[in-house]
């Protein structure tokens, strides 16, 4: 393997490990919040009840944005974005359900990390492997 190789295949598993290191630092930072906030069961409920499902919408928009909007790009700049929007949409999820969501606290919790879940950066490496070029290329 020739520097050069060696070069493309190291700065590719740096921009692999950014993807990853975002997505594990932002599902610590919501467990952590979620074990470290006082339980809110024994606050008043909010005079809206609305309140209470309002960490639903921001899951919904990231569950579109995975699997109807991510999938229709193919450069890996503009995956990212996508890829940064919807974990910070399904976070919100469950920070909304910790502070606004009552008794559906947990559940909103849980539904957040299955949000986050479905962004696990496995996808990532075929991002930034070359494509093949010209009549044999599939694309």
């Amino acid at each position: 393997m020739n520097t050069q190789t060696q070069a493309e295949a190291q700065r590719i598993r740096g921009q692999v490990l950014v993807w990853w290191i975002i997505w594990f630092t932002l599902i610590g930072g919501l467990t952590m919040i979620y074990f470290t906030i006082p339980l809110t069961r024994g606050v008043p409920r909010s005079n809206h009840p609305i309140a209470e499902y309002f960490g639903f919408a921001p899951l919904f928009l990231s569950i579109v944005l995975r699997w109807f909007v991510m999938p229709r790009f193919k450069e890996a700049q503009k995956i990212f974005v996508i890829f940064i929007l919807g974990l910070a949409l399904a976070e919100g999820c469950g920070i909304l359900g910790i502070f606004l969501g009552g008794p559906y606290r947990d559940e909103l919790f849980v539904l957040s990390l299955f949000g986050m879940a479905q962004y696990v950066p496995f996808f990532a490496r075929r991002l930034y492997e070359p494509r093949a070029k010209g009549f044999t290329s599939s694309t």
